[in-house]
């Protein structure tokens, strides 16, 4: 079965889809390969390297979220009465993962026009937010599905993920802006409600200003 093929059963039958541990790397491909994708279009606020500097970082960034929170998903969830084994649990992940994406790309045209239609960075980081809570909120229900005795438990721990990849972004600031010059990971520690209000007192640059033209004599 193909990466789409599988993303498709996914939308169609996600708990059988998700509870399948032989879809688990196609599942997980497709939704590196949405998150990119949304990644590209996020980029367009700034345009040119930016475009390549988000789709590097942003799939890093969720993905690199989700891995720093599986060990606590699974044992909140072993501990309030899920019962699915290693290999099915990898399942679910990828599940969840590839529901996550696909509602990233969904999403992918609305994030593309306010990139490409904005200059302030606050709102765009307010959207890009909003959107990956309404991932996670979808993505859930697949969550819930393969472990119905732990709801408690896994609402705590989309909370947790959701702290976990604000602060991940942060880490690999900046994402969507980079100053000419800057270094690809500012390396000085801050938290995300101190980077939340960087962004509010940002101000894109001024444009340069148009080269004055002289006047010739034959102008005098």
């Amino acid at each position: 079965m193909s990466i789409f093929a599988s993303m498709n059963t996914l939308m169609k039958d996600p708990e059988s889809a998700a509870s399948n541990p032989a879809l688990a790397p196609r599942l997980l491909i497709g939704a590196a390969l949405c998150v990119a994708v949304y990644a590209a279009a996020a980029g367009f606020f700034q345009g040119g390297s930016s475009v390549a500097l988000a789709v590097l970082k942003m799939p890093l960034i969720l993905f690199g979220s989700v891995l720093l929170c599986i060990p606590s998903l699974y044992i909140l969830t072993t501990l309030s009465g899920a019962t699915y084994t290693p290999r099915e649990f990898g399942a679910a992940v990828a599940g969840f993962c590839a529901i996550a994406g696909l509602i990233l790309l969904a999403l992918m045209p609305v994030s593309w026009l306010f990139s490409v239609s904005t200059l302030s960075l606050g709102f765009v980081v307010w959207l890009h937010i909003l959107v990956w809570m309404t991932a996670l909120v979808f993505a859930r229900r697949l969550l819930i599905r393969t472990a119905s005795t732990a709801r408690g438990a896994v609402g705590f721990w989309l909370v947790l993920l959701f702290l976990v990849s604000l602060q991940m972004t942060t880490y690999f600031r900046p994402v969507l802006w980079r100053s000419p010059g800057a270094p690809l990971i500012e390396l000085e520690k801050r938290s995300f409600f101190a980077q939340v209000e960087a962004v509010a007192d940002w101000k894109p640059p001024a444009p340069a200003p148009l080269p004055r033209r002289g006047i010739t004599n034959a102008q005098k």
